[in-house]
């Protein structure tokens, strides 16, 4: 805010009139040099003052009176943003470290010049606590890449977005943890018969109080999947970056593990130990495979030499005489053998 002093207008009223500072102060009875303080801003232009520049100039004094009340006001209030944008540069300056402010801000489109709206709009959306009280080991399960996108703040950055689409997601359905089991195999189905499939997982899920949702990624953070808890449900976020069926359903069934295996605990993850899978996390892709297709009929599928093109029709074929999606069991055999290279066509990505 621009607080304009009465002696800039005063200079620009002389100037209009063509009258020189030192025969005005001749004319209001002033000395020179306190009449050119006032036109510099740095004396008041006060009643008795106000008066006599209403005499000369014919101004109302009630006028410039006002000015000066105006410029007063504007003064002390920048003086107090200038004390409130430092204090809000620092907390800016300590959330950065710990996440991509820019990045979260151009995600939900928010703008503003100002760090004390920027900080008051971050701790508003994403719920924020103080910097100091905010960590990146924080509460949660993650399906990530274990070699690449491993940089802390980036991490964070997503997952705060991941938090605040939970936030806004007005969940009405109850969960209860013991219909979990009933939900397994209707959120397989829906995976192998990749039809309008996220549409269809976030309604299920949401029958069954579970929020669903995709959070694209953001770059650093090479992350599938993020399961938490937000008011008494359970949130399961994905990025799909990678679009393919496969991928996908081991994600989603990934979290839905985490939440089966680890219902109302909390679980620290530790990016230190990123490269390193935890018994946690393990055991959710023990349950991500079981659930898709079970260990007992995976176990009957035919031997095949390691050529990718026999593997691939032969198990394309059995999946599809088992009433199975045949890339979530290519993406099996890729996680078991690491074996990659499988001419991809079009019903490999997500319907």
């Amino acid at each position: 805010m621009m607080a304009v002093h009465p002696g800039s207008i005063l200079k620009e009223e002389l100037k209009e009139r063509g009258i020189s500072q030192k025969n005005f102060a001749k004319y209001i009875e002033m000395q020179p040099s306190h009449l050119s303080e006032i036109i510099k801003g740095k004396r008041s232009v006060t009643k008795p003052v106000a008066d006599k520049l209403e005499d000369v100039l014919g101004i109302p004094s009630i006028d410039w009176v006002n000015l000066q009340t105006r410029y007063d006001y504007d003064t002390q209030k920048n003086e107090e943003r200038l004390i409130s944008e430092t204090a809000a540069y620092e907390e800016y300056r300590d959330y950065s470290q710990i996440f991509d402010v820019k990045t979260l801000i151009d995600r939900v489109g928010f703008s503003s010049v100002l760090y004390s709206d920027i900080i008051s709009f971050l701790k508003q959306t994403f719920k924020l606590p103080e910097p100091a009280r905010l960590s990146v080991q924080t509460t949660g399960f993650f399906k990530k890449s274990a070699k690449v996108g491993k940089d802390p703040r980036m991490i964070m950055t997503w997952m705060l977005l991941s938090r605040q689409f939970a936030y806004s997601s007005n969940l009405k359905n109850v969960y209860q943890y013991n219909r979990i089991g009933e939900l397994i195999p209707q959120i397989s189905l829906i995976l192998h018969e990749n039809s309008n499939t996220i549409d269809r997982l976030t309604d299920k899920f949401a029958e069954f109080g579970i929020v669903f949702g995709v959070v694209n990624k953001v770059d650093g953070a090479a992350i599938d999947g993020y399961s938490f808890e937000y008011d008494g449900h359970p949130c399961i976020i994905v990025t799909t970056r990678y679009d393919r069926i496969d991928n996908l359903a081991f994600s989603v069934m990934h979290e839905l593990g985490h939440i089966k295996n680890h219902d109302n605990e909390e679980c620290r993850v530790s990016l230190e130990d990123y490269d390193h899978e935890s018994p946690e996390e393990k055991a959710a892709n023990a349950f991500a495979a079981d659930a898709l297709i079970p260990d007992a009929i995976w176990k009957k599928v035919p031997e095949v030499q390691l050529s990718p093109v026999r593997i691939q029709r032969i198990y394309s074929e059995w999946a599809e005489r088992n009433g199975y999606n045949k890339w979530i069991a290519l993406g099996r055999i890729s996680h078991e053998t690491g074996m990659f290279k499988f001419r991809n066509d079009i019903s490999r990505r997500i319907s």
